[in-house]
């Protein structure tokens, strides 16, 4: 019984390295090699390799994790992906986000704040037309939904406020979450 404990060790321990030298790989690519590895150990322990020994023989013939991933890795071109949001992108949504509520400030400084988020969105290449609607409109809509809650169903103005505050929130997020990565120059 113990053999067998320390022959399962022996195995845990090799694909948990695997993992970790694997980690670097597509998802996809790191699955199929960490199931083919298990495949050919399921194989040997099926031919009788079972005692520590023929387990560490058996894992010696499959070569190191590094190598086996080395191997998977030939011809494989790797490519960086951009983040989604840059600075910018960031600024852009804090100004459309928090410019509206520098009123208190001044009206010239609300507007330009949230003129020059306008400006960053909509010279982005992270989002689609839609979006960048969407975003355009978060601050008209936010606004709109205050002044008819506070005109039509005379609810408090804190209710007003927040409702405001929750579409406008709502908008900034949906919009930073449908970021993409920006298309490659061709």
């Amino acid at each position: 019984m113990s053999m067998e404990l320390d022959s399962d060790r022996l195995i845990d321990a090799y694909l948990n390295e695997l993992a970790a030298e694997a980690a670097e790989l597509p998802a996809g690519r790191r699955d199929e090699l960490l199931a083919d590895v298990r495949a050919h150990i399921a194989e040997a322990r099926a031919e009788g390799a079972t005692s520590e020994d023929e387990i560490r023989e058996m894992l010696q013939r499959l070569g190191r994790p590094r190598e086996i991933v080395a191997a998977a890795t030939e011809g494989l071109v790797q490519v960086e992906v951009p983040p989604r949001l840059r600075p910018r992108d960031f600024v852009a949504l804090g100004l459309l986000l928090v410019g509206p509520y520098l009123l208190s400030a001044s009206v010239i400084v609300a507007v330009v704040a949230w003129g020059i988020g306008l400006g960053l969105l909509w010279t982005s290449n992270r989002w689609t037309t839609t979006w960048k609607l969407i975003g355009t409109l978060s601050w008209p809509l936010g606004y709109a939904a205050a002044i008819a809650l506070d005109t039509f169903l005379q609810a408090p103005i804190w209710l007003s406020l927040l409702a405001d505050s929750v579409i406008s929130l709502g908008l900034i997020l949906a919009l930073a979450l449908n970021a993409r990565p920006p298309r490659q120059a061709s």
